[in-house]
Formats: structure tokens, sequence, C-alpha cells
């Protein structure tokens, strides 16, 4: 029987009506994913950060490259979780579809009304998510420009471009969805749709090989994830620890779960209890059919709590990066072999009548690189040819200094024998000696204070192991440095030294001013890196600000998908679980033993994700900070508070959308309960 469209859209009215509960969170995710790409692809291609070529503040190229990350992110995200919702929504109309069928509708009518629904869907979507983005992106570049440490800009947010981008991007997404539809009622006939819900199952088998991959691969992410230590090593080894773990994830929750059930079925003495013999058996079809769905909770959970403990420890620790970066106001890094430059520098800041500058000081020092590779072997160096510098890891930076220039400012000084010197370094590693080639040298019994050190490093190389050594005298400085190959083949002189001058400000200076001592300070060295707190923190506070900008953001999407996810799992088990608790109760279970039983698998099933979760979020700790030191400084204590402080505030969200899909999910199945 064909029908003309004013029936069609008579029919597709009174399913939405009738459908309700899983038509407004599908359009609602819609609505949300739209909002959240448009937003971000008009900041991206708007004239607030990148302006006929050129920076709109300093720093903006990096939050648009960080912003077109988050653009893709996002694009995954919504075709995953778009296709999801519509999946759901047509296994619920899986019956009504099968009763058109019987009734005489063609399959072609059929699939026409699904194309006028697709139709309906994409522009209730695309309307609401353009209309409310277009409203919602000015106050978002506000709010960016606030995280980045720059005043508020006026003008509109509008980008022709980011809207034909979302229309394509939407327009494809929604094409995949009417095809899936139309594939998924072609293989089926009418009375096999009618009769889905009713169709008996076996029960699930236990998957021997996939729960063999799941614990391997498991054991892999966890063992690269727990014994990296090197934030070079993060880099790669975070995206395989990643792959494993989700891999290991999925398996887990399809194979694991069904051979743990099956372990218990076995006991039969745990097993044949009223409550035990209907819930486990309950859980193994539950599992069946949600396992893939509660992994994927899982990995959005675990990617919600990361992404929130990065924030904020990027919210923590950047002030103390930059405290890191600056000890003083004005850095001036700068190699010689005058001994009297450091007095010229020291003149020439006190000459400039304007400056004002205090606490000048100059640190003189000798650096190079060198190997360190048996670990067996603490205190024992190589020189670095050019294959060596491919082996990062085996990287030590060396710093050495004379003692009368670290007890200058220590506040307890050191006092060194001849052959004797006193060597420490980042890694906290204990030193008993000091060997380089032809160098040998007894390691001192003596403290050396890293804080006092730490002015002396090059902030650059803290993803280097930094070694430290204080030296009697400058000939055994030179002595050191003179037979590194790679120190000779650098330096313009047999006496060079390296210097460290800083000093701070009384008062804010303008851009000329600084153009102006950097003009003065560079006829003293023409090689010197001077640097301004000032300038640095406005590029930190950017960089920050767009990373910030983007991981609440993601950390937004992945919590909303999270709960869909959540929703559409306990409305379909509510259907399901509905008829099969009628069952029970006629072959004598009471209502009071039902409810039990329905509040233990509830629990179970619903809390196992976020436990899991968490235990993936504090496992992944460790490379994840690792991984960060390539952005800021990040100590310990700070991330892994900012991990346990995110795992319990998410705890709570989880457990407020637990309160609330649950009587949603008792409304479902209690329905029939009262006949």
């Amino acid at each position: 029987m064909t029908v003309n469209s004013k029936l069609l859209l008579r029919l597709i009215k009174s399913s939405m009506d009738k459908s309700r509960h899983v038509r407004i969170p599908f359009l609602f995710v819609g609505v949300f994913t739209i909002m959240t790409f448009y937003i971000i692809a008009s900041m991206v291609f708007s004239d607030f950060l990148i302006r006929d070529g050129k920076d709109v503040f300093y720093g903006a190229t990096q939050i648009s490259m960080i912003l077109m990350i988050g653009c893709f992110v996002i694009a995954l995200i919504s075709t995953v979780v778009i296709l999801y919702a519509n999946a759901f929504v047509m296994k619920d109309r899986r019956r009504e579809i099968g009763l058109y069928g019987i009734l005489g509708l063609t399959k072609k009518s059929i699939v026409l009304m699904l194309f006028y629904e697709t139709v309906i869907h994409l522009v209730i979507c695309l309307g609401g998510g353009l209309l409310i983005g277009s409203f919602l992106n000015k106050l978002m570049v506000l709010i960016l420009y606030k995280l980045a440490g720059e005043p508020p800009v006026n003008g509109f947010v509008f980008s022709v471009y980011s809207i034909g981008l979302t229309v394509i991007l939407y327009l494809l997404i929604y094409a995949i969805c009417f095809i899936y539809n139309v594939f998924s009622i072609q293989i089926s006939k009418p009375v096999e749709l009618i009769r889905s819900r009713e169709t008996g199952e076996k029960e699930p088998k236990a998957k021997k090989v996939t729960l063999i991959i799941g614990v391997a691969t498991l054991a892999v992410g966890y063992y690269y994830a727990i014994n990296c230590e090197s934030t070079f090593d993060s880099f790669n080894t975070l995206f395989i620890a990643i792959i494993m773990v989700v891999m290991a994830t999925y398996c887990l929750f399809t194979a694991g779960t069904i051979a743990l059930l099956k372990a218990i079925k076995k006991n039969k003495k745990l097993y044949y209890k009223t409550g035990n013999f209907v819930g486990v058996a309950n859980l193994m079809y539950r599992m069946k059919h949600n396992a893939v769905g509660l992994a994927s909770i899982c990995i959005l959970s675990t990617a919600v709590i990361i992404l929130i403990s990065c924030v904020v420890s990027l919210v923590a620790l950047s002030e103390r990066t930059l405290d890191r970066k600056f000890p003083s106001d004005v850095m001036i890094y700068y190699a010689s072999d005058e001994s009297e430059v450091a007095e010229r520098f020291n003149e020439t800041v006190e000459d400039i009548d304007y400056l004002e500058a205090e606490k000048i000081e100059t640190r003189d020092l000798w650096t190079t690189s060198w190997l360190q590779s048996a670990e067996d072997e603490t205190g024992e160096f190589s020189y670095m040819s050019e294959m060596d510098y491919f082996d990062i890891n085996s990287w030590r930076t060396i710093y050495i200094v004379t003692q009368n220039t670290y007890n200058r400012f220590a506040d307890e000084p050191i006092n060194l024998n001849e052959g004797e010197v006193c060597i420490a370094d980042t890694a906290n590693n204990d030193y008993s000696y000091l060997s380089c080639g032809d160098v040998y040298y007894t390691a001192s019994e003596e403290k050396l204070d890293q804080d006092v050190m730490k002015p002396f490093t090059d902030p650059t190389m803290d993803l280097i192991v930094g070694v430290y050594i204080i030296v009697p005298d400058e000939a055994t400085g030179f002595d050191i440095v003179k037979n590194d190959p790679a120190v000779v083949s650098t330096r313009g002189s047999e006496y060079e030294k390296n210097y460290v001058s800083s000093f701070n400000l009384r008062k804010d200076i303008s851009d000329e001013e600084r153009a102006d001592i950097r003009n003065r300070l560079s006829a003293i060295v023409a090689n010197a890196d001077i640097s301004f707190r000032e300038e640095d923190e406005q590029f930190f506070k950017s960089l920050y600000g767009g990373v910030m900008f983007v991981g609440v953001f993601l950390a937004i999407i992945f919590a909303m998908v999270t709960v869909l996810i959540i929703y559409y799992k306990q409305m379909s088990e509510g259907y399901e679980d509905n008829g099969r608790y009628q069952i029970l109760k006629k072959v004598g279970l009471t209502e009071n033993e039902v409810i039990r039983s329905i509040n233990r698998q509830v629990m179970i099933m619903f809390f196992l994700p976020i436990a899991a979760a968490a235990v993936h979020a504090v496992v992944a700790s460790n490379i994840i900070r690792l991984f960060m030191k390539m952005l800021l400084y990040v100590d310990a204590f700070t991330f892994n508070m900012a991990i346990f402080g995110s795992v319990m505030f998410f705890a709570v969200i989880y457990c407020v959308v637990y309160r609330i899909t649950s009587k949603q999910y008792y409304k479902i199945v209690s329905f029939d309960m009262t006949k």
C-alpha cells in the first residue's frame, strides 16, 4: 500500500509523540553537539584570534591550533554519539515499524517516512544548534579572552565558513543515520520486528580468547603507564597505553564479566540462593546486551576525570611554572671569556635611570651535556657523540659552579678539598664519585641545596635530568669541560664561561623601554638571550587559557555523552526487564525480593564503569603527569591531588545521574508490577 506525504507526516507526528522519551534526548544531543562544534569552529575562523595572517594577541596562533584539535575531537565524538543515539531510537521503534508493514505499508513508503524523519531531526538540530551557538559564541570568546588575560573585545562573532563546515559535517552524519535506519528495516521482516522483544535468548558464552586479550592488553597498558619514567617516553607510550587500555576495557567488559558470573554460577552454595540465583542469571543477559555501552561509559568517565585533573593542574601550577622560569623579572643568559663582563652588565643595568632595578645578580658557571647510561654505576658519565643525540633518555644537562659562587647564595656554605666535588641531580640519585673521560673526582659527603642551583639552570632543559657539580676552584671547572669534545668545538675560547644575570623591576615598563634595554645589554654581548617575565606571562596565559578552554569544553562533552549513554542504557534495560520480572512474580517471587534483586543489579551495572574509570585514572596519573611536563612544571603531589579531587567530583555527578535515570528505570520496570 502506497501512501501520500500527508499521511506519512501524520504517522511521523504520532510516532514522535509516543516516543518522546527517546526522541527528546536524541534531539538534545544533536543540538548540543552542533552548537559546540559551531562555537569552536567560529572561534578558529573568526578575526578574534588571527587577523590578516597575524596574531591578534601574543600566543593567539597556539590557541587557534588547540581549538582546531578540539574541533576534530568534537566532530569525532559527535559522529559516535549521534549514531549511538540513533541506533537506540531505531531499536525502540522496531515494533512500530513492523506494525506498519503488517498493516500494508510498503518498504518504499517506510523508507520515505524515515527520510522525512531524518530531515526533520537535522533541521531541528541544525537550526537550534546554530541559533544557540550564534548567541553564545561571543560569550565564549569573552571567556577565552579572560582566561588568556586579554581585555574584552567588541563586535559579533560570525563566520560563514564555520556555518558551511558545520552544515556539511552534520549532513554527512545524519545521512549515515538514514542509511543505517534503512538497512536495519530492509534485512528484517515485519513479524520479526514486532516480536523482537519477545524473542528468546541463549545464555551468553564465555569468550576465552577475548578474555585473554583483555587481560594481556590491560597488563601491557598498565605496565607502560606505571613504568614510564621520562617525559620523552611518555609522548610515544601514552598513545600505546591508551589504545591498550581501551581495547582491554571493551574485552574485559564483554568477556571478563561473563566469565566471572559463570564462575559464580558453578559455585552451587553461592549461586543457589534466591537473591543470587535471580541476580546472576539476569546480570549475564544484562552484560550481554550492555557490555559495550558500559565499557564506553568507563572510557568516557576516565577521559572526563583526566581532563578535569589536567585543567585543575593548569590552574594550580601555571604560576609556579613562571616562577620556575623567572626567579627574577628579567633573565639574561650569555657566554663570554671576559671575567669583567658580569660587572659591565650590572653597571649598565644600574645606569638605566628609568629602570629602577633591584636585586641585580650575576651567576657564572659552565654547562654541557653528558650521557649516563649505566644506572648501576652512578657517577660514571660519558661524552656525547653525534649518534648519542638520539638517546634522549640518557642525556644529562651538566651545571658546574665553583664553591665561591655557590656559597654567595647558599645559607650553608660548602668547603671542598682538592680532588673533591659536590654532586647531586634532579632525579635525587646518590653519587660516590664523578667520572667522565679522563676526569675523575671523589664525591663530597656535603649536601648540596638544589634550590640554590635553580637560578643557574636553563628552564628549557627541565625535561632532561640536571646534574649539579660544585668544584673547589675555577681551574677544576675548566679542567672538567676542556676534555669535552662538544664544548671544545662550540666555545669561542678555552676560558669561556656561561653567565646568568637577573634583576627585578619596581614598576611596569613600556614596550619601547624593553626594546631599549635589549639594545643596551646586547651591545655588551651580542649573543645575550634576554627574557622579560611580563612578556612570557602573557604567552603562558594565552597558551594555558586555550588549553583550559578546550579542556573544559571536551570534559563537558564527554560528560554529556556519558549521561546520554547511561540514560539510553537504563531505558533499554527497563523495557527488557519489565517482562522478565512479571514472569518472576508469577513463579513465586515476592515484590520485595524483586525490588531487592533490581536494586542490586542496577547498582552493580551502574557503578562498575565508574569504579573501573577511577582505577584507570589513578594508574594513568604517572604518564599523564610526565606528558604534561611538556607544557608546565608539574609536581607529583599536586597532580595526584588533582586526580583524587576529580574522581570525587565526577563520582558525585555520577551519583546524581544515577538517581535521576534510575527513577525512570524503576518507573518502566514497575509499570505493570502492581497488576
